[in-house]
C-alpha cells in the first residue's frame, strides 16, 4: 500500500512539473515583450499598416463597404485572414482607435500562447526528469527578443498564427491514425487557418503530407484513410502554392543565385551545426522507424516544417534571411535542436560523442546569442528613436497642414515610403478620425488609452512583475528537484 501511495504521488509531482514549468515560462516571456512595447513600442501605424489595416480594412469598415472577400484578398505574396480579423476585432473593442500598441500587447500573448502550446505537445515524448530542461531552455532562448521587429509591429500577428496553426495541423496529423474521424476536423481547420496566415502556411501542408508520405515509405501506416488525407494534403498544397501571388517587384529581394540561396541557408542554420541534432535524429528515424503512434513522428514533422521554412525564407529573402522578423521562427528550430539533443542522449545513441556535442553545441548558441543581442537591442534603440521622428512628423502636419513635414525621408523621417500617399491618407477625414490621440491631437476618442505615459507605467510595471515572480517561480521549482535528488542520494 505504502509503495502505491508512493508511487501516485510520484506520478502526480511528474504531471504537475511541466504546468510551474509553463506557467514560470509564460510570466518571464511575457513580461519581457511587455517591457519592451511599453518602452519601445508606438502608436504610429507603420508602413505596410496604413494600406492594409488603415486604408484596406478600418476604412471600408466605417465606410459600411467592408466585405467578407476582403478579409481573404492578397497582402503582397500572403493571403492574411487571421491577422486582420484579430485587427478588426480589437479595432472594434478599441472603439474604433486604432492603436497598434494594442496589438503589440495582444501579439505578445498570442506568441506566448503558440509556444507554450507547442512545448506542452513537445514535453510528451520525454522522460520526467528532461521536462525541466526542455521548458528552462526555451525560457532562456525565448526571453531573448530575437524579433522585435514582429514584437514592436502591430501588423506581424501572421507570424504567430503560423506557428500556432502550424503546431495544431501538425500534431493533428501525427495522431490522425489512431482516431480518423476525430482529428479530421482539426486537421482541416488548422491547414486553412496556416495558408490564410501568411503564405509560407503552405509549407505546413506540405510537412503535413510529407509526414503521412514516410510513414507510408517505411511501413508505419499504409491505411487507406491515411492515404486519402495525403492525396488531400498535396492536392491542398498544389492549390495553396497556384494562389500564392507573385510580386514582381520582390524579385531583387530573392536569392540571385544558387550560391547566394546556399549562404542563407547556412548562415540560418549557423553553418549547418546548430541543425547536426535534428538531422541526425531524423535520419535515425528513418533507420529504425518506430510505431506510428510514436510521439518522435512529431518531432520529425516539426523537423520537415522547420526546414521548409529555412529554405522558403532564404529563397525569398535571400540576403535578408536573417532580418529581425525571421528570427522568432529560427528560434523554434533551435528549440527543437536542443530536444533532439536530449533526446539522443537519453536513448545514449554514442553517449560520449552526444555528451560532448551537446557542450559544443550548448556553447555555439551562447556565442550566437551573445553576438546576436547587441545588435537587437541597437535595433530595438534605433526603431524607438525612428518611432519618434515619425510621430512628431505626421503630429505636425495634422496639426499644421504643413507638407513639409511629410517631405522628409521615408522610414527614419515619415512611417510611409511616399509622402504623397502618405498626405492623401491623412487628409482622409475618416482615417485621421481614427488614429490615436497621440498621432492626432484633434482626437478625442481614446479608446483604451493604452497609448498614453500612465498605461505605460502601468505595463512596464505589470511586465516587470510577472519577469520576476516567473525567475522567481524557476528558480524555487529548482531549488525544490535538487533537494529532492540530494536527499534520495542522501
Amino acid at each position: 500500500m505504502g509503495v502505491t501511495m508512493k508511487a501516485m504521488s510520484k506520478l502526480k509531482r511528474e504531471k504537475k512539473t511541466p504546468l510551474l514549468y509553463g506557467l514560470s515560462f509564460v510570466l518571464i516571456v511575457i513580461g519581457v515583450k511587455l517591457v519592451i512595447v511599453a518602452f519601445f513600442g508606438s502608436s504610429v501605424p507603420f508602413w505596410d499598416q496604413w494600406d492594409a489595416e488603415v486604408d484596406s480594412l478600418y476604412r471600408p469598415f466605417l465606410e459600411g463597404s467592408l466585405r467578407i472577400t476582403d478579409l481573404f484578398a492578397s497582402h503582397n505574396e500572403h493571403r492574411i485572414f487571421t491577422s486582420k480579423v484579430l485587427s478588426l476585432g480589437l479595432f472594434i473593442l478599441n472603439k474604433g482607435v486604432f492603436d497598434p500598441m494594442f496589438e503589440m500587447y495582444v501579439n505578445a500573448i498570442l506568441h506566448v500562447g503558440a509556444l507554450v502550446m507547442l512545448l506542452f505537445l513537445m514535453q510528451k515524448g520525454l522522460p520526467g526528469n528532461m521536462k525541466p530542461l526542455l521548458f528552462t531552455f526555451a525560457t532562456i532562448l525565448f526571453a531573448v527578443p530575437f524579433g522585435s521587429d514582429n514584437t514592436l509591429a502591430g501588423f506581424q500577428s501572421s507570424f504567430y498564427f503560423l506557428m500556432l496553426f502550424s503546431f495544431l495541423l501538425l500534431w493533428s496529423v501525427h495522431r490522425f491514425e489512431s482516431a480518423p474521424l476525430k482529428w479530421i476536423t482539426g486537421i482541416v481547420l488548422a491547414a486553412f487557418l496556416s495558408f490564410f496566415s501568411v503564405a509560407s502556411g503552405s509549407l505546413s501542408i506540405a510537412a503535413a503530407a510529407g509526414l503521412l508520405f514516410v510513414r507510408w515509405l517505411v511501413g508505419v501506416d499504409r491505411k487507406s484513410p491515411s492515404v486519402i488525407l495525403f492525396f488531400t494534403l498535396l492536392v491542398a498544397f498544389f492549390l495553396a502554392v497556384k494562389s500564392t501571388p507573385v510580386i514582381a517587384l520582390h524579385a531583387s529581394l530573392r536569392a540571385q543565385d544558387p550560391l547566394e540561396f546556399t549562404i542563407a541557408v547556412v548562415a540560418a542554420t549557423g553553418g549547418g551545426i546548430m541543425y547536426l541534432p535534428l538531422v541526425v535524429f531524423m535520419f535515425r528515424q528513418l533507420i529504425k522507424p518506430p510505431s506510428a503512434e510514436a510521439h518522435s513522428w512529431f518531432i520529425f514533422s516539426l523537423g520537415l516544417w522547420m526546414f521548409g521554412q529555412i529554405l522558403a525564407i532564404a529563397y525569398g529573402r535571400g540576403d535578408g534571411i536573417l532580418s529581425s522578423r525571421y528570427l522568432d521562427l529560427f528560434a523554434v528550430g533551435i528549440l527543437l535542436n536542443w530536444y533532439c539533443l536530449m533526446i539522443l542522449i537519453h536513448e545514449e545513441v554514442r553517449p560520449v560523442l552526444a555528451r560532448n556535442g551537446m557542450v559544443f553545441w550548448i556553447f555555439l548558441v551562447i556565442t550566437c546569442l551573445g553576438t546576436f543581442t547587441p545588435r537587437i537591442m541597437r535595433d530595438i534603440e534605433k526603431k524607438k528613436m525612428v518611432t519618434i521622428r515619425n510621430q512628431e512628423n505626421v503630429n505636425s502636419y495634422l496639426m499644421t497642414g504643413n507638407l513639409a513635414f511629410l517631405q522628409k525621408t521615408p522610414y527614419s523621417e515619415i512611417p510611409y515610403p511616399d509622402a504623397a500617399r502618405l498626405k492623401s491618407l491623412l487628409d482622409n477625414p475618416v482615417i485621421s478620425s481614427i488614429l490615436t490621440p497621440a498621432v492626432n491631437n484633434h482626437n478625442t476618442n481614446r479608446g483604451l488609452s493604452l497609448y498614453t505615459e500612465k498605461s505605460r507605467k502601468h505595463f512596464i510595471l505589470a511586465g516587470s512583475i510577472m519577469l520576476f515572480y516567473g525567475a522567481g517561480l524557476l528558480l524555487l521549482i529548482t531549488t525544490g528537484r535538487w533537494e529532492k535528488g540530494y536527499e534520495r542520494e542522501a
